[in-house]
């Protein structure tokens, strides 16, 4: 039996937004026939908080606001968004108010038709999972496995070159797929091999990797004198020496594999390549970069070879590099530029009339450098210096330094946080003295701008000053509980938002922001929160990913909250990566501040969950540390 048109105009809406689209046919069909439609008039009570709810409210046309509780406000919905899901999904009252904010038109599918669809469809079940948690770390697994873009701008990281060019020239360790799983695990053993192709007489019919031993054969308890061929990999996908780089690379992230077979034009077996061996060329080929940073006669030829950066990062993104190793390659080509420009300095001026070193502060030292970054750097002295004596020595030269590195690309701080600044050249003592004024006086104006340097590190000369200055700031910092808690305010002070709202960024107070800051509003937030762990740990790790992990270890941050805060500062990093690389693309600046209509839909969703992980936490976070202000 058909349907009415009315229905099939039902049908028609819902088959083109998500997750309708991507039902069956006879799916589809059940909901529509399970569907009614109702109009409300704006400021309409649709749905009181503790009241039952009966269905998942899809809104046709106007838009809906839901306050939690019937207070605070959650979100606003338009077109083609759903209401309602969570309280079907539980089986209990509504939590959320839900109000009219224009006419708006709902269809109101009905909760049983819904959770029969849930249950048999995991796709649909996974796009209302109401685990924000859940839904985040599955969309940064979709971007690592997703298809990943072949055409790269251009070969500066080496994406096109030959995956031969990889191969270590040498024979591959190989065994018959009748070998005793006992004798191939030893073979591999003893040429130090996690990666064992499989040849019978008529070529490659599979592989065994490392893997393979530990969950197919110690997990199992499988009888090790069994032949190979029942725990091998059948028939493995391969790739010719002439493949390019980034090819090879498409091939293993679509197939969820980390080590491809090369074969020559005949098909022959001549080497096997590992996902490790790739990332390596495209993340090291920055030596394209980094070694004409490191080999440059003069600092405007430092310049030339960083003004490459915007190509390198659109070639690392194309090529589906991680957000974080994309960091670590920014990052390494600007801490060869500050020891190159240093170098260049020195050897006009002559060598340093004491020890000293030369400390970054902020995404520097934490390897998070991003494209556009100023330059937040200070110099830090050894007990011996003399102003009087020494001073217009390292005047010059960090006059030198700072104006090269501007010439670079990396901007002077607008805060003037530079060694060009007197305050930012002290001996350790002097600096270590600075530091425990701020824990021991702390004021809310002084925090704020005095976090970015419990993030340093030692770019060049005596390192033993810089981990010295940190061990004795952070010991005493983990034991400062007021201190702590003045840090805990300010990154908990953030206004993260709360989602999209058409075209809009929706915030707390229902102000409609016309551009998200995803540096400020997003990643920040988490870097602050990482660190106040850190210094409540006495942590030495400075990079915010290991921050995290070190949180979970001490105690002071649950494991599953740490995960979480690791896909969303994952998340979060990659978008901006990623809309970064499209505006390199475009001759366009790269920025942080992004139109929410530049967004997709699938980058709207999972946004809207890492602001509500990040706010989760930063509550957490400020009640954790509450006590220090009684």
């Amino acid at each position: 039996m058909g349907i009415s048109t009315e229905l099939a105009e039902v049908q028609a809406f819902l088959r083109s937004h998500l997750p309708f689209s991507q039902l069956g046919q006879d799916d589809l069909d059940r909901l529509v026939r399970n569907c009614r439609i109702s109009y409300h008039r704006r400021g309409t009570l649709i749905t009181r908080a503790g009241d039952d709810n009966a269905y998942l409210s899809v809104v046709r046309s106007g838009a809906v606001e839901l306050r939690l509780g019937g207070s605070d406000l959650n979100a606003r919905l338009g077109e083609g968004e759903s209401f309602g899901y969570p309280s079907l999904i539980r089986k209990g009252p509504a939590q959320n108010e839900v109000v009219a904010l224009e006419d708006t038109l709902l269809y109101r599918i009905e909760g049983e038709a819904f959770r029969a669809l849930l249950a048999r469809d995991a796709s649909f079940r996974a796009f209302f999972n109401t685990d924000e948690a859940s839904r985040l770390r599955r969309a940064v697994d979709r971007l690592r496995s997703a298809r990943l873009d072949s055409t790269a701008s251009g070969d500066t990281l080496g994406a096109h070159a030959p995956i031969g060019s990889l191969m270590r020239r040498q024979d591959v360790v190989t065994a018959p797929p009748d070998l005793a799983i006992a004798q191939a695990a030893r073979l591999m053993a003893r040429h130090d091999v996690s990666t064992l192709p499989v040849l019978d007489s008529t070529g490659l019919v599979g592989i065994v990797t490392d893997k393979d031993l530990r969950r197919r054969v110690l997990a199992t308890g499988l009888d090790t004198s069994l032949p190979l061929d029942r725990i091998m990999t059948p028939s493995p996908v391969t790739a010719v020496e002439d493949t390019p780089v980034l090819t090879a690379l498409v091939i293993m992230a679509e197939r969820h594999i980390h080590h491809l077979p090369v074969t020559d034009a005949t098909g022959a077996l001549i080497s096997v390549v590992s996902s490790n061996d790739i990332l390596a060329r495209l993340g090291s080929n920055s030596l394209l970069i980094a070694k004409e940073v490191s080999a440059s006669p003069d600092a405007a030829s430092v310049g030339r070879a960083t003004a490459l950066l915007p190509e390198a990062l659109a070639g690392l993104v194309s090529a589906g590099v991680d957000a974080d190793h994309v960091s670590r390659y920014v990052s390494t080509v600007g801490e060869g530029a500050h020891r190159r420009l240093l170098e260049l300095a020195q050897a006009d001026l002559g060598e340093a009339p004491v020890a000293f070193a030369l400390v970054c502060f902020g995404s520097l030292a934490r390897a998070e450098q991003a494209l556009g970054s100023d330059q937040d750097n200070g110099f830090i002295f050894a007990e011996e210096y003399d102003e009087s004596r020494d001073g217009a020595y390292f005047e010059e030269l960090a006059s030198r330094l700072c104006d090269g590195l501007d010439g670079a690309g990396y901007r002077y701080c607008p805060g003037d946080i530079m060694a060009t600044n007197p305050a930012y050249r002290r001996t350790a003592t002097a600096w270590e003295q600075h530091f425990r004024h701020w824990i021991r006086s702390p004021d809310p104006q002084a925090i704020l701008e005095s976090t970015i340097f419990f993030d340093m590190r030692c770019l060049a000369g005596e390192g033993s000053l810089v981990d010295g200055l940190r061990n004795a700031v952070f010991e005493e910092a983990s034991k400062d509980r007021i201190f702590l808690s003045f840090v805990a305010r300010a990154a908990a002070a953030t206004r993260v938002p709360l989602g999209f709202f058409r075209n809009f960024l929706l915030q707390d107070d229902a102000d409609e922001g016309r551009v998200l800051d995803l540096k400020g509003q997003a990643i920040a937030p988490i870097v602050d929160l990482a660190r106040t762990h850190a210094l409540a740990n006495a942590t030495h790790a400075t990079n915010t990913l290991e921050r995290l992990r070190a949180a979970s270890v001490a105690g002071s941050l649950d494991p599953d909250a740490a995960g979480d805060l690791g896909a969303a500062f994952e998340f979060v990093r990659d978008v901006r990566f990623r809309h970064q690389a499209e505006q390199i693309a475009k001759g366009e600046p790269p920025s942080n501040k992004l139109a929410p209509d530049s967004f997709s839909r699938f980058d709207r969703e999972h946004l809207r969950d890492a602001f509500r992980l990040i706010r989760t936490q930063l509550d957490s976070l400020r009640t954790a540390y509450a006590g220090g202000m009684a």
